[in-house]
Order: structure tokens, then C-alpha cells, then sequence
């Protein structure tokens, strides 16, 4: 029977030659074409990082896929490959980006920005030479028909010479096209302001309601050089590939600069420029006191509740399920709700406080006032998760140990000081490192109950405010309208976070670690 048995396992020859093998591997080789053609796609239009990740992620999860040593881990191949898109990919790319100057003015290469430039055209003083009408076909593209000073008439299509006509009176339709008059041409006039008709060397634009001409091209480009000039004014700005920009000898930019590595430079500005040191101290202080006066306020609300709640008594369950409201309510409504409580003028907060003290805190407009506002909101948002843990932890003590304690004459100051407080903190220390940790980067209710404010004065670029924490701080510089979208050096500074943030928990662990001892001595 054993013999039988051995004599139908399959060796490795066959399992390499089996339907199912096969069918594995075509369906390997399928998803590897098409991550290979997506990548290069990527690649091609300039997003090598995240196009060689593809490629990368596909070529490593076909190994595992194809040979037998590493099956054990095909079930992990979708999670994997969602950790490399999601995890790996933004956090290398966040580390390229903060050595370069990749910003708002420097989002392409060099030659990406020369042809962006050289689209810029402008209509020479005196070249405004033609009456024009306007003319559409039934597919909604748009056509002129030209007059020149002559009396000449052309008809001008985009990107096609200009085709002599009869002159005299316009044509109600011509080569399929037809004349707008009236309303029709008013409505038309705002889009074929933005087109360009006639050969591409020496297009022909809309100048005013009833004058068009030749535009030129603004930029003119010597590559061999790296010089750029503008036809216009005859400034000419030299490539410095140190800083991504097209010199002036006044020291002036051209409109559009490049994308060039600069090293260490964004990391430096962070610590050297008065402009960002001085505002990003402040940021950090508060970013720290907010994480550790919310923690520790927080928790002791929550122990104190969950210490209150530990009895039985009529209503119990009621009480309990009043309590955890604030953490049923989705964060972003209770923060416009408390926002909405806590304006001065509309607020209820502001109503009850003025009729009985006769002021209003004037939350959105004194830093005191707002960070209270955002330290007090936090704690509604962040103490029912607390009471939940510290409810379950305290029903984990066995009352044992406490008889033993009553025994020796320990009071109840000195049960808790003594007992209660070393156990739970065992049993929720990592839950209070992550809580530090996530209100170290909150990002939601910061930027929900006062956008950052009220702002800090002398920080209009970005604009910072007084309750802004290092994230909020750092998505101005990134995304912010009013600031200046610099992605290098928010990268930078996400980075610094990063590694702060990783300096502080791992401290916490270490602590946490020591809890643990105290724990088993207890």
C-alpha cells in the first residue's frame, strides 16, 4: 500500500510539467506584460519611480508565484504587493523629492519647461491686421474668416495654412462650416480667444472683438547654449541647473524654472532660514504639548469614568452608552459641530458665556483661547475610547489582590497609587504610545475646527497659525492655496517628522517595556 502510494506522489518533474503549473504560468506571464507595459508608460511620461515600482513589485511576486520553495508565501502576494504601491513607493519617492526643488515653478525637466515656453506667444504692436468672423462645423470645432487691410479674405482653420477666398460678402456656410452671428458669436468669443488658427509657425489669434493677427512666439531657445530669450523684451536668462532657473544678469527668473537635485538645501533651510526656524519651533512645541496634554488628559478622564462606571447600579448600561456618544459620532461632524459651538458671534458657547460672565473667548482670534478650544475638543473626541480600554483592564485585575492589600491596611488612595494605576498602565502603555503618535500628526481636527488659527504675524508664505501642529504645518508648504506648494521641502520636513516621531516611540516602547517589569513585581 505504501509502495502504491509513493508510486503516484508527484516528483518534481512532473509538478513543473503539470496543466495547473502551466496554467500558473501564463497567467504569470499575462500579468507581467501587462505590469511591464504600464510601467513603461509611467516611465515615458516621466514617473520612472512609480513605473519601476510596477515593474519591480510584478517581477518579484512572479518568483514567488513560480517557484515551489517560496508558495508558502503566495497567499501574502496581493497584501505584498499592496505594501510595495502604498507603503514602500510613497515613503522612497517622499525621500527623492525632499533632495530636489520639485515645487510650484520647478515641476518639469529642463526641456519639459522649454516647451511649455515656447507655447507663450504675444501679438506684435501693429500685427493686429485682420476683421475676422467666426465659423463652426457640426462638430463643434471653430474657423475664421479672414479680412485684411487690403481686402484680401483668408479662411483659417487650427493647425492648416490659410486658404485664400473670395472676398466681399461673408458666406452663411462654408466647407461645412457655418456663421456664427448675434448671440452665437458673443457665446463663441470666450473659447476661440484661447485658440490659435493657421500654420503652427505663425498662428493667427483673436486680439479684440473685431481685430485678429499673426501671434510670434514669446521664447526663443538656444539648447546648445542653455540660453533662453525674450523676443518680446530681448531679456536674456542663462540655465543655472544649481537652483532650476533660467538667470537674468539682474538677477531675474523666466516664468518657469526646472527640476534639479539640490542636495542637502531643503534639510537646511529647515534649521538655518529665521523665516521657517522661528515658526517651526513654535509649531513643534505645541505639536509635542498637544500630544502630552491630550494623552494624559484623555486617559485620566477616561480611568477616572471607567473607575466611576466599575459598580453596579440602576442604569448602568444607559450611563455607559451616553458615554461613549463621542466616540460613535464620525470625528469630522463633532468638529464642525463643536466649531460651529464655539463661534463667537453664532455660537452657544459664546452666548452662554457672555450672558453669564459677560465675555465672550474669542476663540478664533487668541492663540490661549484656540489652543484650549482644540485641546478641549480633542478630549471629548479621545476620552470614551479610554474609558473602553481601562473598563476592560480593570475587570482583567483580579480582586484578590486588592483583599490581600485590604488585609495589610492599604487604604484605597494606596491600592489604586499602588495596584490599579502599575497594572493598567501594562496593560494600555502601547495604547498610549499610539495615542501620542496619532495626535502627533492629527491632522483632521486641526485643520477642521480652525484651519491653524489664529495665524502667527510675518508668516504669509505659508500662512501658519498658532494651532497648527507639524502635519498641518507641513501640507501648507505642500498643497495650501496660500502657500508656496515647495513638495521638496514639505518632503523634507515630513521626514524630520518621521524620524522624531520614531526617536519618541521608541523611547515610549522603552518605557513601556519597564511597566511591564513593574507589573510582574507587583
Amino acid at each position: 500500500m505504501a509502495a502504491a502510494t509513493a508510486g503516484h506522489a508527484p516528483g518534481p518533474q512532473s509538478s513543473f510539467s503539470s496543466p495547473r503549473f502551466l496554467a500558473r504560468l501564463a497567467l504569470i506571464a499575462l500579468v507581467n506584460a501587462f505590469a511591464v507595459l504600464l510601467g513603461s508608460a509611467l516611465v515615458s511620461d516621466g514617473n520612472a519611480f512609480l513605473g519601476l515600482t510596477i515593474i519591480v513589485t510584478a517581477i518579484l511576486l512572479s518568483v514567488v508565484n513560480a517557484m515551489p520553495r517560496f508558495w508558502p508565501l503566495r497567499w501574502m502576494t496581493p497584501a505584498l504587493a499592496l505594501v510595495a504601491l502604498l507603503v514602500i513607493y510613497p515613503m522612497l519617492y517622499t525621500l527623492y523629492i525632499a533632495f530636489t526643488n520639485y515645487s510650484d515653478g520647478h515641476r518639469f525637466t529642463r526641456d519639459e519647461a522649454v516647451t511649455m515656453l515656447s507655447r507663450e506667444t504675444y501679438l506684435p504692436e501693429g500685427e493686429a491686421s485682420f476683421s475676422w468672423e467666426v465659423f463652426r462645423s457640426a462638430e463643434g470645432t471653430y474657423a475664421l474668416w479672414l479680412t485684411d487691410e487690403t481686402g484680401s479674405s483668408f479662411f483659417a482653420t487650427q493647425n492648416a495654412p490659410l486658404e485664400s477666398v473670395p472676398g466681399g460678402e461673408v458666406p452663411d456656410t462654408y466647407a461645412g462650416y457655418t456663421h456664427l452671428t448675434g448671440g452665437e458669436r458673443f457665446q463663441a468669443l470666450r473659447e476661440i480667444q484661447t485658440l490659435r488658427f493657421g500654420p503652427e509657425d505663425s498662428p493667427v489669434g483673436i486680439a479684440a472683438r473685431n481685430q485678429a493677427g499673426r501671434f510670434q512666439p514669446v521664447w526663443d531657445y538656444d539648447a546648445e547654449a542653455g540660453v533662453l530669450t525674450n523676443v518680446q523684451t530681448g531679456v536674456v536668462y542663462r540655465a543655472d541647473n544649481t537652483i532650476g532657473e533660467f538667470v537674468a544678469p539682474d538677477g531675474s527668473t523666466a516664468p518657469l524654472g526646472y527640476w534639479v537635485p539640490v542636495g542637502l538645501q531643503n534639510f537646511s533651510r529647515i534649521f538655518t532660514s529665521p523665516v521657517i526656524r522661528g515658526p517651526l519651533a513654535s509649531v513643534f512645541l505645541w505639536t509635542i504639548t498637544f500630544a502630552v496634554v491630550t494623552v494624559i488628559s484623555s486617559f485620566s478622564i477616561g480611568l477616572l469614568v471607567a473607575l466611576a462606571l466599575n459598580k453596579s447600579f440602576p442604569g448602568i448600561r444607559a450611563v455607559r452608552s451616553l458615554m461613549i456618544i463621542p466616540y460613535a459620532i464620525p470625528g469630522v461632524i463633532s468638529v464642525l459641530i463643536w466649531r460651529g459651538m464655539l463661534n463667537p458671534n453664532l455660537g452657544i458657547i459664546g452666548r452662554i458665556s457672555e450672558q453669564l460672565f459677560g465675555f465672550t473667548p474669542p476663540f478664533f482670534s487668541d492663540a490661549d483661547w484656540a489652543r484650549f478650544a482644540v485641546l478641549l475638543v480633542n478630549l471629548w473626541l479621545t476620552y470614551p475610547y479610554f474609558m473602553l480600554v481601562c473598563s476592560g483592564a480593570l475587570q482583567s485585575i483580579p480582586a484578590s489582590i486588592y483583599e490581600a492589600a485590604e488585609i495589610d491596611g492599604a487604604n484605597a488612595w494606596q491600592r489604586f497609587r499602588k495596584l490599579t494605576l502599575p497594572l493598567l498602565l501594562v496593560a494600555t502603555g502601547p495604547l498610549l504610545v499610539a495615542s501620542f503618535t496619532f495626535n502627533f500628526n492629527n491632522f483632521m481636527l486641526i485643520e477642521g475646527l480652525f484651519q491653524g488659527g489664529p495665524p502667527m504675524p510675518g508668516t504669509s508664505a505659508p500662512p501658519v497659525g498658532f494651532t497648527d501642529n507639524l502635519i498641518t504645518y507641513t501640507y501648507r508648504f505642500a498643497f495650501s492655496s496660500g502657500g508656496t506648494r515647495d513638495y521638496g521641502f514639505a518632503s523634507a520636513i515630513a521626514i524630520v517628522i518621521f524620524i522624531v516621531v520614531g526617536l519618541i516611540t521608541l523611547f515610549q516602547f522603552r518605557f513601556t517595556k519597564r511597566l511591564e517589569e513593574i507589573g510582574e513585581n507587583v
